[in-house]
């Protein structure tokens, strides 16, 4: 079979120098290191010794037998042959079956006659066939350990002849993360990359390493700059240049791109939130409505309102762009007329500016979008108020999770407690619309206990997110603004 190079292998055919210079491994997935690793004819540890260098003086033959000594692999084992077979149980067992039954089947001159030794020639390859790779860890004493530590065991007996080659070698891994626990995961990635790099320092041959992964924590080891994203079948170096991210985006994502934010390399869209309470209403949210994130591929990525768009860069480019769609939600910062001066503190009210300005002002937010990157602007003002703001359904489970929020600031109160403070919320409520209380006066006074700090924000969510559960909500209990979010996120870019 002939190798061609070009593109679509119209170029010149490889001749064989080239094709040794291009040796690679490769590790499948789902592998079984610990067969891998076991003795046996044509075993993979004997061909990854066989390449060893310090193996190659180990094929000569230099069992004496005056002195009975050896060093090399091949005369320990002509050795180890010349002793068993003068083991007297090894003795009485040959003389038996000679004696007793081969002489007996002897034909006129044909004598037979057995002898019992190793098995094979003694030949280094032989010899490397017999070895096996065990692992000890902790005790110092054998021990039988999970996949795991067998498939790290296979990688480091892997990395060994990569180590040792001349040239530069091309380690290709299909999820690495296989039987591993993140812990290993991060110190195998950290194994790799410093064997990648190892030119830089050692002045060897560097491991070029390609691997594919599905695991947030090796994602969330790698410099974003190294990672490719693979999308509907076509893939997306994140390279400086090829994104719209700079220089001093790639070092924060280096410092704050932790697991629980790499899951958005792994979505088929993404949304991006500034705190834990957005994290975790929002799925419910979209739950309750019949666009359920798990079966549209969401990720939400929480990133605490600083580098949000940070984050949606990752997803910007030029040319063709990456088939993700990306969500940027985030809240209007403009209080709404009637808020007191002690609730609004630095923030501007909306009241306090034209339609132009407030238009200017949430252009300002969007200005960023590019791509399949879209920005949701809160319709007023925050998260929580806006979804009190936006229908009395909405204000009824609002109201019960704050007054919920404030009792369970110390203690988290029991299943009793919390159906009576669900019931007097509600019935609070009902008298407001009673007394022709305005949405937006309602609003207010649900906020106030978590603007002014009586009550923990990420602990309502929770409570929101309880109370969906049993909450008929439809996309006209909602705010504008989550509606065309949730459309976006859950619809084909």
């Amino acid at each position: 079979m002939t190798t061609r190079t070009g593109r679509d292998g119209q170029g010149p055919a490889l001749d064989g120098a080239a094709r040794e210079l291009l040796k690679a491994t490769y590790l499948r997935p789902l592998r079984d290191a610990e067969a891998e690793l076991r003795s046996g004819r044509g075993s993979r540890l004997s061909q990854i010794l066989a390449g060893y260098p310090a193996m190659r003086t180990q094929g000569e033959d230099d069992f004496d037998e005056e002195t009975d000594s050896a060093t090399t692999l091949v005369g320990i084992l002509r050795r180890a042959e010349r002793h068993i077979g003068n083991n007297t149980a090894v003795a009485a067992a040959r003389d038996d079956i000679n004696t007793g039954y081969l002489q007996k089947f002897s034909i006129g001159s044909d004598v037979l006659r057995g002898e019992i030794g190793v098995a094979g020639d003694a030949t280094l390859a032989r010899a490397l066939e017999r070895l096996e790779l065990t692992l000890f860890a902790g005790t110092g004493q054998w021990t039988r350990h999970g996949l795991g530590y067998n498939n790290a065991l296979f990688m480091a007996a892997e990395l060994l002849l990569l180590g040792k080659s001349s040239f530069a070698p091309l380690l290709l891994i299909e999820e690495p993360e296989a039987h591993l626990h993140p812990q290993l995961q991060t110190r195998i990635m950290d194994l790799l990359r410093e064997r990648a790099e190892a030119a830089k320092t050692t002045g060897a041959p560097p491991v070029q390493v390609i691997l594919t992964t599905h695991s947030p924590n090796l994602a969330s080891a790698i410099p974003v700059e190294h990672l490719t994203l693979v999308a509907r079948g076509s893939t997306f170096r994140l390279a400086p240049v090829l994104t719209c991210l700079d220089e001093g985006d790639y070092a924060f994502l280096t410092r704050f791109l932790d697991v629980t934010k790499a899951n958005l390399f792994f979505a088929r869209s993404v949304a991006i939130v500034e705190g834990d309470a957005e994290a975790i209403v929002l799925p419910a949210l979209a739950l309750a409505v019949g666009r359920s994130f798990s079966e549209c591929g969401v990720s939400v990525v929480d990133v605490g309102g600083v580098g949000l768009f940070r984050y949606s860069r990752i997803f910007q480019r030029e040319g063709e762009q990456i088939p993700v769609a990306v969500a940027c939600i985030r809240d209007r910062d403009l209080v709404p007329a009637g808020t007191s001066a002690e609730m609004r503190k630095r923030l501007k009210s909306s009241a306090e500016m034209t339609p132009q300005e407030i238009d200017a002002h949430v252009a300002a937010l969007k200005e960023k979008d590019s791509g399949h990157v879209r920005t949701f602007v809160s319709d007023h003002w925050t998260l929580e108020y806006d979804l009190a703001a936006a229908s009395w359904t909405m204000a009824t489970l609002m109201h019960q999770a704050v007054r919920a929020a404030v009792a369970s600031k110390s203690t988290w109160p029991t299943a009793d407690r919390l159906a009576d403070l669900d019931r007097m919320a509600q019935e609070e409520v009902s008298k407001w619309r009673e007394n022709n209380v305005s949405l937006e006066k309602a609003a207010l006074d649900i906020y106030e206990p978590l603007r002014m700090g009586r009550a923990n924000k990420p602990i309502a969510a929770q409570h929101a997110a309880r109370l969906l559960q049993t909450t008929p909500v439809t996309e006209d209990d909602l705010p504008p603004y989550l509606v065309a979010a949730f459309t976006y996120l859950c619809s084909e870019v």
